[in-house]
C-alpha cells in the first residue's frame, strides 16, 4: 500500500531527526510519542480511506482520531451542530453515513425517501429495542418488560389484538383509538376547552399563577415558558386523569416540568450521583401516579377511556403497582411534554411578529359565539393562516429522532446498513432541507406552508415521527394549543413587557420532541382586557 508506506518512510525519517536533535534524557519518550502518533494515523488511514475501498457499499464513516470515544463528546455536547456538519459531508444524495458514539456505530439518515424505507421496514428495523431500552433505563423491572413484550393471544380479554401483539406495542393502539378523530378525541378536546375557558379570565390568572410578576385588577405580567407549562401540564393531568391526581399531590406537574425540563439526563443515562434532581422529580410523579392506581376505581371515576383500559390491560399481565405507574408515567410523559412547548413557541413567533396575532384573530373571530361558546369545528377547518402557523412552527421546533435496531443487513437507497447497529433520523435535519423547504430555513415564515400547503403532507416534513410509531398526540395537541391561543387573542391585549429579545432555542441537548429555548432565556408578556368593538 503505498500510502502507508510512504507514510512510515516519513515518521521513520522524522524520528531520525529527533533522536540527533534531543537531550538523551527524552529521547525514548520521543521515541515512544513517535510510535504512538506513527500508529493512530496509519489506524486512521485504515479505519477511513483504506475501508472505504473494501467496502464501498457501506456508509461513509465521519472520520475521529481517539479510537472507540469516537464523536462522544461532540455528541454530547452539541449533537445538533455535530449532524449538520456530518450531513454536509454526505453530499447533495444526503446518503445514510455513520458515526461512532462510544464504541457503537450509529447510522445517520438525513433522505427524506431513505427515511420512508426505514419506516416501511418494521422486520429488519427494531423499533422494540428502544422501547425497552427506555422502560428499563426509567426503572421498570426486567420480570416487566419481558412480561409487556410476550406476544398475547390473538383472543384475549379486553382490547382487540388481532395479530397478537405485545401489551408494550399494543398500547400504541390504544392510544389511538383515545386520540384519532372520533367521541374520545372530542371528549378529550372538550376537557381541555373546559380548563381554558375557567382559567383564562384576568380574575382567575390573578389566583392560579402564583409566578406571576406583577397583577391589577385590569392586567397581568406573567413569564411565557412557566405559564404555557403550567396550564398545559394541568389541563393535560386533568383531562386524562380527572382532578383526583392532582388532589393527590398538589405539586404533581411542578415535578414533571422539573423532570421534563432534566430529561436529556435520562436519555444519556447520567450516572446517579450527577442526576440527583431528575430523580427526584422522576420518583414523585411515579409515587403519585402509584397512589393513583390504588385507589378504588368509583374515587377516580373522570379518567378517560385510554387510562382505564391501559390499567386493565396492565393488571391482566401480573404488573407489580411500581411497574404500573412507571408505564404510566411514560404515557404522562407523552401527554405533556410537546404541548407545552408548542404553546410557548406558538405565541413567541406570534408576540415577535405582533401583526399575525391580528391575523389569528380576524380568522378565528366567527369561532366565537355571541353565548359565550367556541365552534371548535371552525378551528378544526376554517383557519388556512393559522394552520400555515403551526406547522412552521413544528418545522422550526421538532427536535427528536427516530431511533430503530437494526436486526439484518439491509439496503437503504445504495449503502448498506450492518446488523447490530443502531439507526437514527433527526428530524430537524430534514427540516432544515433549503431543496425542500426552500430559503431561509432557519427563520420562521409564517407564510411558507399558506404558499405550498403541500409541503406539510410532503416526507420531508416529520415533526411527529413517522411510520407505524407516529406520535398519536399530534391531533390533541394541535386542538389544545390552538384553543389556548384563540381564546386568549379574543379575550386579551398581549405584548412583551421589558426589553424585547429573540428567543434561541437549546440545539445542544436532546429531547424527546419540541425543543426548549436555552437557559434562563424567558419572554414576560402582559395580558390585559380586551376591548370589544
Amino acid at each position: 500500500m503505498p500510502l502507508v508506506s510512504s507514510f512510515l518512510n516519513f515518521a521513520n525519517d522524522g524520528l531520525d531527526i529527533l533522536q540527533g536533535i534531543l537531550p538523551y534524557s527524552i529521547k525514548e519518550h520521543a521515541t515512544l510519542l513517535s510510535l504512538c502518533c506513527s500508529t493512530l494515523v496509519i489506524w486512521r488511514l485504515c479505519r477511513f480511506h483504506v475501508a472505504r475501498i473494501i467496502y464501498p457499499d457501506d456508509p461513509l464513516e465521519i472520520p475521529y482520531w481517539i479510537p472507540i470515544v469516537g464523536h462522544l463528546f461532540s455528541f454530547f455536547g452539541d449533537s445538533n451542530t455535530l449532524l449538520t456538519k456530518a450531513t454536509r459531508c454526505s453530499g447533495k444524495s444526503r446518503d445514510p453515513y455513520a458515526l461512532t458514539v462510544a464504541g457503537m456505530k450509529t447510522y445517520v439518515i438525513t433522505n427524506a425517501e431513505h427515511a420512508g424505507q426505514v419506516y416501511r421496514n418494521t422486520e429488519s428495523f427494531s423499533y422494540e429495542e428502544f422501547v425497552r431500552s427506555m422502560m428499563h433505563i426509567l426503572g421498570n423491572s426486567e420480570v416487566s418488560v419481558k412480561a409487556m413484550f410476550t406476544p398475547l393471544p390473538k383472543d384475549k380479554e379486553g382490547f382487540p389484538n388481532p395479530h397478537g401483539k405485545p401489551l408494550g406495542l399494543l398500547f400504541r393502539q390504544m392510544h389511538i383509538k383515545q386520540l384519532f378523530p372520533g367521541p374520545n378525541l372530542s371528549h378529550l378536546e372538550n376537557r381541555f376547552y373546559e380548563f381554558f375557558d375557567q382559567n383564562l379570565e384576568l380574575s382567575m390568572l390573578g389566583k392560579v399563577c402564583p409566578y406571576a410578576q406583577s397583577r391589577t385588577s385590569d392586567r397581568i405580567v406573567l413569564p411565557l415558558t412557566k405559564w404555557c407549562s403550567d396550564f398545559f401540564c394541568k389541563s393535560g393531568q386533568a383531562a386524562y386523569f380527572g382532578p383526583r391526581l392532582a388532589e393527590i399531590d398538589t405539586g404533581l406537574t411542578n415535578a414533571f416540568i422539573t423532570f421534563d425540563d432534566l430529561s436529556y439526563q435520562v436519555i444519556y443515562q447520567y450516572p446517579r450521583l450527577l442526576s440527583r434532581s431528575m430523580l427526584a422529580a422522576r420518583d414523585r410523579v411515579i409515587n403519585g401516579l402509584r397512589q393513583y392506581l390504588q385507589l378504588p376505581h368509583d374515587q377516580r371515576s373522570e379518567d378517560v377511556w385510554f387510562v382505564k383500559a391501559m390499567e386493565s390491560e396492565m393488571r391482566a399481565i401480573g404488573l407489580s403497582a411500581e411497574d404500573m405507574a412507571i408505564a404510566t408515567m411514560t404515557i404522562y410523559w407523552a401527554i405533556n411534554t410537546n404541548s407545552r412547548k408548542a404553546a410557548f413557541w406558538m405565541l413567541a413567533h406570534l408576540l415577535e411578529t405582533p401583526a399575525l396575532m391580528d391575523v389569528v384573530r380576524q380568522e378565528t373571530a366567527s369561532a366565537f359565539r355571541e353565548n359565550g361558546t367556541v365552534d371548535l369545528e371552525h378551528l378544526h377547518s376554517a383557519v388556512p393562516n393559522f394552520d400555515a402557523m403551526w406547522n412552521e412552527m413544528l418545522r422550526m421546533s421538532a427536535f427528536s429522532a427516530s431511533v430503530r435496531y437494526i436486526t439484518a443487513d439491509t439496503a437503504v437507497g445504495n449503502k448498506i446498513l450492518r446488523k447490530g447497529n443502531r439507526l437514527i433520523i433527526p428530524y430537524r435535519q430534514l427540516h432544515m432541507d433549503p431543496s425542500v423547504f426552500g430559503d431561509g430555513v432557519d427563520r420562521f415564515k409564517h407564510d411558507r406552508f399558506l404558499k405550498n400547503p403541500r409541503l406539510a403532507q410532503g416526507s420531508s416534513f416529520r415533526p411527529f415521527g413517522g411510520g407505524t410509531t407516529m406520535c398519536p398526540g399530534h391531533f390533541i395537541a394541535k386542538r389544545a394549543v390552538y384553543l389556548f391561543t384563540a381564546i386568549i387573542l379574543h379575550r386579551f391585549e398581549v405584548k412583551v413587557v421589558g426589553e424585547r429579545q429573540s428567543l434561541e432555542p437549546d440545539l445542544t441537548r436532546p429531547v424527546p420532541g419540541l425543543m426548549s429555548q436555552k437557559d434562563g432565556q424567558e419572554l414576560f408578556v402582559e395580558l390585559s382586557r380586551r376591548r370589544k368593538d
